[in-house]
């Protein structure tokens, strides 16, 4: 062989394992492609994989977000509506029907147990209903997600109302998240129900107090009347027989009777007036008044009793006082009388002083004695009601124990107070404060010369059922020459003056058949313009209010005197 041949075979076999090689490295190449290739499709399943699971889970986040905030927002429209309306059926199934037009919730309802003592229904649903699967089995529905139930008990202190039912279909995963936004509802349905529960039970109570209370003014007004009216007989009798013509024997039992009249006046009253009191019937009437004249009545009352006990009677007033307050005269007055009364009451030797100034803007004055006076352990409860230091039956001092009583509460009422110092055997001391306003000086009339011939012409019409006060009023009017008409009813009133004139007419209010209150509306519905003076028990500004209200005029006030209808006759007489 030649070199040259060697030469080409070597060149050959060089060419060929060059070959060799670069094939075995583009089989290489080609087999390492192959593997990436398939670890690039294996990656790209995976990525598309975990993008879809992580889409799909943000999507359900977003879903459960949004269940989340309608039921956040619901539980705040209806913790408003339950909080500013009553608990009504309406309500509940108004939050029911809300509840089951929610995605994702298929049905609502609650349910109160049997025994609740309440006026609403027991169940309230909204929504379709299916047979509800537990927690942990999932029943097929039209919806991408099982149907589950959650069941929320209603209460508190392991006293259960009831419960709430929602029937969903959600996610496993959901629940707890809901089930934690519901007793968010249980909650407000819980607290709604107790305050619905506490609001009934109040308002019972307020209509039963107020039930209560209109029956005890009606029975102060009735014991008021059938108090008052025999009363009214036996002072008015007993005031008629004085100015007859009595032996001495028949004088001195008259004077016993009067005392005695007198005495039962006074306890009918602090009775009638503490019962006024606690009911809310007292009223105070504020007009301007003349201290002068209040302190004038008090002296020409009291200074004569004293007098007779043989107790020297010192009245003082300070010049600064202010001649003319705004106030209600007669209960002040009430109060210097309980207090001046009992003062004369329990000294038995000695003084009895009244001093009257103004202080600090208040009308004040002090009472004080030397009578018996208070041992110190008493001093803590003497104005409790009937408190007397002495309660034994054996004891000097008659009475009922309500004027001290009254008297605090008469300057609680105008807010005014009343102070007490005392010592046994040395006396007592009252100092009473009330602050009243300054007014000007008031112009009063002088009434005019009275002759009993001014009522010659007058004509009277009395309507009275009872017959002892019929009697007893035609005997007073008759010290005025007047003969009036008398009838028993409202009814015959109304009869009677349908064709028979008179000047004025004495109308009692309490009466059987037709009351004095329907008479006159029915009087002044049929244009009757006279005069009509009711004859009222009634003392409180209610009863006096009632009486205006229905037309009439003016009021004589039972017990009345001979110159309690002297002063009206002059009053309504037309002839003035």
């Amino acid at each position: 062989m030649s070199d040259k041949e060697a030469d080409l075979i070597k060149t050959i076999a060089v060419l060929t394992r060059k070959a060799q090689r670069e094939r075995s490295a583009r089989l290489e190449a080609e087999k390492l492609l192959n593997q990436k290739s398939r670890e690039l499709y294996f990656a790209k399943q995976e990525v598309e994989a975990s993008l879809f699971s992580i889409q799909e889970k943000s999507d359900q986040d977003t879903a459960l977000i949004g269940l989340k905030s309608n039921l956040e927002s619901i539980l705040l429209e209806f913790n408003q509506n339950f909080l500013q309306q009553p608990l009504s059926n309406d309500l509940l199934q108004s939050l029911m029907d809300t509840l089951a037009k929610l995605k994702h919730v298929e049905s609502s309802q609650l349910v109160f147990k049997n025994e609740q003592k309440t006026s609403h229904q027991a169940n309230f649903s909204a929504g379709t209903f299916t047979q509800w699967a537990p927690h942990n089995k999932g029943q097929t529905t039209d919806s991408e997600y099982p149907q589950r139930q959650l069941i929320v008990k209603i209460g508190e202190n392991q006293h259960t109302l009831g419960s709430l039912y929602i029937n969903l279909s959600v996610p496993n995963n959901w629940l707890s998240t809901i089930e934690k936004q519901l007793f968010l509802f249980s909650n407000m349905i819980s607290a709604a129900y107790q305050r619905q529960v506490l609001l009934d039970k109040t308002l019972a109570q307020k209509t039963r107090a107020e039930q209560s209370e209109r029956s005890t003014k009606d029975f102060v007004a009735m014991i008021n009347h059938e108090l008052r009216t025999p009363l009214n007989g036996l002072l008015g009798n007993t005031e008629l027989m004085i100015e007859t013509r009595l032996s001495d024997y028949q004088e001195k039992l008259i004077k016993n009777m009067v005392q005695s009249g007198e005495l039962l006046k006074v306890i009918i009253n602090d009775l009638l007036d503490i019962s006024k009191i606690n009911a809310g019937m007292l009223e105070l009437n504020e007009v301007a008044f003349s201290t002068l004249e209040l302190t004038n009545a008090i002296q020409n009352t009291f200074a004569p009793q004293a007098a007779e006990k043989g107790l020297a009677f010192d009245f003082e007033i300070d010049p600064k006082t202010p001649e003319n307050l705004s106030g209600d005269p007669d209960r002040i007055k009430q109060i210097f009388v309980n207090l001046i009364g009992n003062a004369i009451k329990f000294t038995d030797k000695g003084k009895i002083s009244i001093k009257i100034d103004w202080h600090e803007s208040s009308f004040r004055f002090v009472i004080s004695d030397t009578g018996c006076g208070i041992p110190k352990e008493h001093l803590a409860n003497l104005f409790d009601p009937f408190t007397q230091v002495n309660n034994r039956s054996n004891r000097l001092y008659e009475g009922t124990g309500l004027g001290l009583t009254i008297c605090k509460l008469l300057v609680n009422e105008m807010l005014g107070q009343i102070a007490l110092e005392s010592q046994p055997d040395k006396g007592s001391s009252f100092t009473v404060t009330l602050p009243l306003a300054v007014t000007q000086a008031q112009q009063i009339s002088q009434p005019a010369e009275f002759n009993y011939t001014d009522f010659d012409s007058l004509t009277v019409l009395v309507v009275e059922d009872s017959h002892i006060n019929q009697t007893l009023i035609k005997m007073m009017l008759a010290k005025f020459n007047i003969p009036p008409f008398v009838v028993d009813n409202g009814q015959e009133a109304i009869d009677f003056l349908s064709d028979t004139e008179v000047d004025i007419v004495f109308m009692d209010c309490r009466m059987p058949v037709v009351d004095g209150f329907q008479a006159t509306r029915e009087l002044r519905k049929q244009n009757y313009t006279n005069p009509i003076i009711a004859l009222t028990a009634g003392t409180t500004s209610t009863e006096i209010e009632q009486c205006k209200q229905c037309g009439m005029d003016d009021i004589v006030c039972k017990p009345y005197k001979i110159a309690d209808l002297k002063a009206i006759l002059m009053k309504w007489n037309p002839l003035n």
